[in-house]
């Protein structure tokens, strides 16, 4: 069965839901499931559309009786493959008590993942990258004698590329990315909205994970100025595109944020504050100093510190923001992998999927 399938199945037991909960009629409905094998568009967004019900309502209604009772009909039926599976194993082998079974034995691998934990884990790693990217440009300029100066400014030093906080950045983004694809996609077998707009996010983040392990952005600094002549607090000239982008961003995610959880919106917006004044705001300081006093001093170098911490924290708070979208909204999120060897096993463990 298609994921299109799936969804249409999912929209139709939601309508039906609704019906016997008086909040729309069965002759709301059938137009509905017209007007959506016609245009294609989720079930939710017509009824809105002709006013039959809010979509507050319809989102209540998903989250608080229409997917745990999935769930527990899901369970159910997961308890019927595994009984199937182990009478089908002990017929196969004869019914005798004296022989082994075939059973399928999954080894459990989990990590459970808490917001708050993980924000407190991430917070600590960004100080500590922080702080040693410090002392490592500190020796540089203080300890000419230190013999690990050199090593530390190469591999700490947190406005280089391709080092472990460039690393840490850049895997910090890609995960993000993956958590927007993986909500986003559950969106999308859902029937929910915005899904695109997940997508989206989905796709910038990565694109920022690319950009910042490679710098990429930072090769239109010297085209950038050339052409636009450009001085001052915009010395680094990457921040004027790099600030309309941002700008068409919020103005096409502004229905998206809108449509949030309170709690969800304001982590973003907390989240993007903190990491675009970082990468814009301070840059433009960077760019100020360095344009009167270069880059190669001790200043700058805590300038750049400071605007490296606030990108990494703005990402960290994301982090937290998605990871308790996920727990809270979607009711939390299990990944299973399964490894196996042999035709037998393989239908077994498509019957427990």
């Amino acid at each position: 069965m298609t994921n299109l399938e799936i969804s249409k199945r999912k929209q139709k037991y939601l309508g039906e839901s609704l019906i016997e909960a008086g909040l729309i009629t069965p002759s709301q409905l059938e137009t509905a499931l017209k007007e959506q094998n016609l245009s294609g568009r989720h079930l939710q967004e017509i009824l809105t559309k002709h006013g039959w019900i809010e979509l507050q309502t319809i989102e209540y209604f998903l989250e608080k009786i229409v997917l745990p009772e999935q769930l527990t009909a899901n369970k159910k039926q997961l308890d019927q493959n595994k009984n199937s599976i182990e009478q089908i194993s002990h017929a196969e082998w004869g019914g005798s008590d004296s022989a082994q079974p075939l059973t399928v034995s999954l080894r459990k691998f989990a990590i459970n993942l808490s917001p708050k934990n993980t924000l407190r884990v991430l917070f600590l790693v960004i100080l500590s990258l922080c702080l040693v990217s410090l002392a490592g440009q500190f020796s540089v300029y203080f300890l000419p004698e230190f013999p690990l100066r050199g090593f530390l400014a190469a591999i700490f030093y947190i406005d280089f590329e391709q080092n472990i906080p460039a690393v840490y950045s850049a895997s910090a983004l890609l995960f993000c990315s993956v958590l927007l694809l993986i909500i986003a996609h559950a969106k999308k077998v859902a029937g929910e909205l915005f899904v695109r707009h997940w997508t989206a996010l989905s796709i910038i983040f990565l694109y920022l994970s690319g950009d910042e392990f490679m710098s990429l952005h930072e090769r239109l600094i010297d085209p950038l100025r050339k052409t636009l002549n450009t001085s001052g607090f915009l010395y680094f000239a990457w921040v004027i595109p790099g600030a309309i982008l941002v700008l068409i961003c919020l103005l096409a995610f502004l229905s998206f944020l809108a449509a949030l959880p309170a709690k969800t919106r304001y982590l973003f917006l907390i989240a993007g504050t903190i990491f675009v004044f970082g990468a814009i705001g301070t840059e433009l300081v960077g760019g100020y100093y360095a344009e009167l006093h270069g880059q190669q001093n001790i200043i700058y170098v805590i300038i750049t510190t400071i605007e490296e911490f606030l990108e990494m924290l703005g990402i960290a708070v994301f982090i937290y923001a998605l990871l308790s979208y996920i727990s809270t909204y979607m009711k939390g999120m299990a990944l299973r992998i399964n490894i196996i060897n042999d035709n037998k096993q393989r239908q077994n463990a498509e019957l427990l999927t």
